[in-house]
């Protein structure tokens, strides 16, 4: 068993080692103005080792910018301010938008809470799991040792475990996508055959509604249709 723990923390050690000479090497080129080998570190480092940093997004979204690429520039900057919740992006990405006519950049109170949760993710999960470790103890303590009924911090127990497993599982969601290919069809349904209800222009960010088969649901400048999956790119939060 030692030697299993052994061989994963040295493979686990190598992969974060491998990943900062990565970063390192990017930083390196982007300090030298060579943008696109430095994006393409970035781009491999976020997509293959889905790890970033906010630094890295922002670079990624300059870069972008610079190349007019608008609505990758809007998506790496929504990224950033998921890990953030910095307002001051807000303004940026409100600029570039109607640079070239873009919508559903407009952000709410609720996103903003969401940012939050997400900027103290890790940080919540450990606050929920020790509770629900301090309600199994207090459980544990009236029901055995002081012989009394423990249905009260039971509950407590059950209700901390299933927000945990809520968070787990779907407190990753963010439901937003922007669209990445030029002249997008939004479908009344979720078929070829189904009515074009818009065509969506790419780099416009929209509401996603759940996933059937190779569509997914959208909301849309007050229209509800399917967009074919591939031609979205999610907005997710990453570690």
């Amino acid at each position: 068993m030692r030697k299993v723990v052994y061989v994963f923390l040295l493979i686990l050690t190598a992969q974060v080692a491998k990943a900062q000479t990565t970063l390192t090497l990017a930083d390196s080129l982007f300090e030298k103005k060579k943008y696109t080998e430095s994006f393409e570190l970035y781009k491999s480092i976020l997509e293959l080792e889905k790890k970033s940093s906010p630094s890295m997004l922002l670079k990624m979204a300059y870069i972008k910018e610079g190349l007019g690429g608008y609505s990758d520039a809007l998506y790496y900057l929504n990224l950033y301010y998921l890990q953030t919740a910095d307002k001051k992006v807000l303004s940026k990405m409100e600029e570039l938008s109607k640079k070239r006519n873009m919508k559903g950049y407009e952000f709410s109170d609720f996103e903003f809470i969401q940012t939050i949760f997400y900027k103290y993710y890790f940080i919540i999960c450990g606050l929920v799991m020790a509770l629900a470790i301090l309600f199994l103890a207090f459980t544990y303590h009236l029901k055995f040792n002081l012989k009394r009924s423990p249905i009260l911090p039971a509950s407590f127990m059950s209700i901390s475990l299933a927000i945990l497993f809520y968070i787990l599982n779907f407190g990753h969601d963010y439901d937003k996508a922007i669209i990445n290919q030029s002249s997008t069809y939004m479908m009344s349904g979720p078929g070829a055959g189904a009515e074009v209800i818009s065509i969506i222009d790419k780099g416009n960010r929209l509401q996603t509604k759940g996933e059937y088969d190779v569509w997914t649901k959208v909301e849309f400048d007050n229209k509800t249709g399917y967009i074919k999956t591939d031609k979205l790119k999610k907005i997710a939060f990453s570690n």
